[in-house]
């Protein structure tokens, strides 16, 4: 029927094709219609080879599942110019341990020992213990482990396990500790975590909160640079890695035993490098433990740009914080690169024998281009 259908609309085709042409002179108009003839044969053996292919192909439709044709692009004589794969994002590596699940993986603070801020002489062995609940789903058998995962280490291992037995959901570890207090005055803190067989890394349900001691060491003269990665450094928007490296973007604080000052000079105390997120206006803050300021005490700091960086243009400052987080602030400088350094003091003496926060704070004015500077012996003494 369908063929039958087709040859109809040729015949009609070739009819209209007749038709159409305009008058010619009479003695070419036979040669024309022989094209006319010419061409419509040529167009009938087409579409007629065209049905039957189509024919055999719906016939053979049953028994082949063809795939979807695909669009092509128009052949020419113009070379084919290869097209640059568009470069995929590639995940940032963070921790460099699977993500932590926290229905699986979950710990709940139950009790420890050795309050934070107690007193030790320097270089004195003590013994830390913290109660966990496992308040997970999955079970945390031998091969868990404890690891230290930032601060002062205070001679704890970078791992040991966490039991010698298995912790079902719902049960409780003691973890015990052996530590030693560093030999230099200060407040000190050590930051741990749990480990998964699985290498994942963990406590409690915020994924940023870690389980840790903190104790101060005696002395008359108290260095923070000794103990500045007990400090929290944050840049307003994550906690910052302790130590870190030079130029990373956003932000990053290290210690260095023999530190090139803005003068030009070089001195054999250690300093703190302090750099700024890439961002205008960008802070840096130092928080430290709590820790309880000898009598008559004062701040003493040696403040100072890198040398050679004369876009450097920012503000420090020192803080105490109270017991809601609020800052109070003792003392303001400005620092510009102009080949000097500044010597920097506060009276801490309305803080002797009390407990009390040290915040330092850098800002950015304006741009962040080249505000590094130097904090050489950050001191608490009388």
């Amino acid at each position: 029927m369908k063929k039958r259908i087709a040859y109809l609309l040729i015949a009609g085709l070739i009819v209209l094709l007749t038709a159409c042409q305009p008058a010619s002179d009479p003695t070419t108009q036979g040669d024309q219609f022989e094209v006319i003839r010419t061409s419509a044969a040529r167009t009938v053996e087409a579409m007629t080879t065209e049905i039957v292919a189509t024919d055999q192909a719906a016939q053979t439709a049953t028994f082949y599942s063809l795939p979807a044709p695909t669009a092509t692009a128009e052949m020419t004589n113009t070379p084919e110019i290869p097209i640059e794969p568009t470069p995929q994002p590639v995940p940032e590596q963070t921790t460099g341990t699977p993500e932590q699940d926290t229905s699986c993986n979950l710990a709940g603070f139950v009790t420890e020992t050795v309050a934070d801020g107690t007193l030790f002489t320097p270089g004195s062995a003590y013994t830390k213990t913290w109660t966990l609940r496992n308040e997970g789903s999955c079970t945390w058998t031998k091969d868990y482990d404890v690891v230290f995962v930032g601060g002062s280490s205070m001679a704890a291992p970078a791992s040991q396990p966490l039991s010698d037995k298995n912790i079902a959901p719902g049960e409780s570890v003691v973890i015990t500790m052996p530590l030693v207090a560093p030999t230099s005055a200060g407040a000190f803190r050590a930051e741990f975590k749990l480990r998964s067989t699985e290498g994942v890394i963990f406590a409690f349900r915020n994924i940023d909160h870690t389980f840790w001691v903190q104790i101060q060491v005696r002395g008359e003269v108290i260095n923070l640079a000794d103990s500045y990665c007990s400090a929290a450094w944050t840049n307003g928007i994550s906690r910052l890695p302790c130590p870190g490296t030079s130029g990373q973007s956003g932000g990053y604080v290290f210690s260095d035993p023999q530190p090139m000052l803005e003068s030009g000079v070089e001195d054999n105390e250690t300093a703190l490098w302090l750099g700024l997120r890439n961002a205008n206006d960008s802070f840096l803050q130092a928080t430290f433990p709590a820790m309880i300021i000898p009598g008559n005490a004062r701040f003493t700091a040696v403040l100072g740009c890198l040398r050679g960086n004369t876009a450097c243009d920012v503000e420090f400052s020192l803080h105490s914080m109270d017991s809601s987080g609020g800052l109070h602030e003792l003392g303001r400088w400005a620092e510009t690169h102009d080949g000097q350094i500044q010597h920097i003091e506060v009276d801490l003496s309305s803080f002797g024998g009390k407990q009390t926060t040290i915040v330092l704070l850098l800002k950015a004015n304006g741009s962040p281009s080249g505000d590094v500077v130097h904090l050489l012996r950050p001191m608490i003494q009388p």
